[in-house]
């Protein structure tokens, strides 16, 4: 399922390309960042099934994979500052909770 991913996300980026008459980036930065994010998903995807494959549960790695925000989250604390409400924190410890859970 997680391929289809990538066949999905043609069609949005057809779409913006349409919105830029089909040009291209041509900075240095921007072609990087887009190399760095391709390289980067195309390893999450890899280890993804790799754990699939692998001898762990099935149930343990999609509750894993699907706590990725918690991920999003913490790290926007640590470098951008961000502030999180109690209900925010709150939230992040029934993720904890559940992950823990899952695991057993």
């Amino acid at each position: 399922m997680q391929y289809l991913f990538n066949w999905g996300g043609l069609p949005v980026g057809l779409v913006f390309l349409a919105f830029r008459r089909f040009r291209m980036e041509k900075s240095f930065a921007g072609i990087s960042y887009g190399m760095i994010v391709g390289v980067l998903s195309g390893l999450g995807q890899w280890a993804l099934f790799a754990a699939f494959r692998g001898p762990a549960n099935t149930s343990v790695v999609t509750v894993i994979s699907a706590l990725y925000p918690l991920v999003t989250v913490l790290l926007a604390v640590i470098f951008l500052r961000e502030r999180l409400t109690k209900l925010q924190m709150a939230g992040l410890g029934f993720a904890a909770v559940a992950f823990v859970t899952f695991s057993f």
